[in-house]
């Protein structure tokens, strides 16, 4: 009888937010969670949301008298890093618990909930996933929610460059694929994409010649090729082919993008990587140590590029890092670089910890950030 009464709470709870979203203005969602969580017992609720450059947990609501939490600290923040659900005890008796929100495999944020214990973890984290669902589809209705996330002001550059984002994480039972960009605020030229099917992952980097709007240009231009050309089936060199052309017919034969686009066969391991003038990726191996990828020179895109082709085989549990220039040649105040070396012992460090993907590239480029720091 118990479990039956906690499925109907559940039940409850997700009939209240499935109907509440037809209609509902974005900055009332918070309001409807919390409605929500009191159909399975759950009170002194609280919706967090990480900031864009994954630093806080910021509360839902902007009138909340609810503090914002440190990602890096222990409570929402080790729910949100490790992904998984974190019990406090409290001083009344009941339980505290932090449930990761998420959008698919995406991190958005950390849910707090106080109940009686009776409630098993799962169905709090049932809940969780589609509140990670609808804050990511009512964030397209207004900008309420995206300014909950964002610390200060963005550029131009940046915000194109955001709305041109796919989600930061994709996950299935073979393959993982995370990215971070950093500032989140001042971001332009770098961007990525990537598009996955049952049999294939087709992922490419870019980084655009220069700073401020030409760059978020070209880079928006960039996107919008490779996803033109993937849709139309072409292979990675000839989908690099194309973007040469198309970056120096819009803008010139003095201005260039440099690219990687790679297309791995989830049934063999076999990746085909095209190059156009970036930095190699780096191969993480599941036994033995990390090794640079080599990538044959290859002018940039848009200046009459002929790219280059590396193939690889994967093993399950191997990771492939790609990256843009500003990783490894960021200089410390005092003149150091970063390198690649530094990079790679980084990375198998975190590798090692058995950290989430998407933890391990946050926490490789706060390294990098920290470096600048100094």
């Amino acid at each position: 009888m118990e479990q039956a009464a906690q499925l109907v709470g559940l039940a409850r709870a997700v009939k209240q937010l499935l109907l509440a979203s037809y209609g509902l203005y974005p900055g009332d969602l918070g309001r409807e969670v919390r409605g929500a969580a009191r159909h399975m017992g759950g009170t002194d609720v609280v919706l967090l949301l990480a900031d864009y450059d994954q630093g806080v947990l910021v509360p839902f609501d902007a009138d909340s008298d609810n503090a914002a939490y440190a990602i890096d600290d222990p409570g929402p923040g080790r729910a949100f890093r490790d992904e998984s659900v974190l019990e406090e005890g409290d001083a009344s008796g009941r339980r505290r618990l932090w449930v990761p929100v998420k959008d698919s495999a995406e991190r958005i944020g950390v849910l707090g909930v106080l109940d009686d214990g009776s409630v098993p973890r799962d169905l709090w984290e049932t809940l969780a996933s589609l509140v990670g669902e609808l804050v990511v589809s009512k964030s397209a209705y207004g900008d309420y929610i995206t300014l909950r996330r964002r610390r200060g002001p963005f550029s131009l550059p940046a915000e194109m460059r955001w709305d041109l984002l796919p989600p930061l994480t994709f996950s299935s039972r073979d393959l993982t694929i995370s990215g971070f960009l950093q500032p989140s605020h001042g971001i332009a030229g770098d961007a990525f994409d990537y598009g996955v099917t049952a049999g294939t992952a087709s992922l490419a980097i870019f980084d655009a010649m220069g700073h401020g709007m030409e760059a978020s240009r070209m880079a928006n231009v960039a996107v919008g090729s490779y996803r033109n050309s993937r849709r139309h089936g072409l292979p990675p060199v000839e989908t690099l082919v194309v973007l040469d052309r198309v970056i120096a017919t819009e803008f010139g034969d003095s201005r260039f993008v440099t690219a990687q686009v790679a297309s791995l066969d989830l049934s063999t391991g076999t990746m085909e990587i095209a190059n156009a003038g970036h930095p190699p990726p780096l191969l993480l191996p599941s036994q033995r140590g990390p090794e640079l990828i080599p990538c044959p020179p290859a002018r940039p895109a848009g200046m009459d590029s002929e790219p280059s082709t590396t193939s690889l085989r994967l093993e399950r549990g191997d990771r492939v890092l790609f990256r843009t220039d500003g990783i490894v040649d960021v200089r410390s105040p005092d003149g150091v670089p970063f390198g690649d070396e530094r990079l790679a012992a980084v990375v198998t460090e975190l590798v090692a910890a058995d950290l989430p993907p998407a933890e391990v590239v946050r926490l490789t480029v706060r390294a990098v950030v920290e470096e600048l720091d100094k």
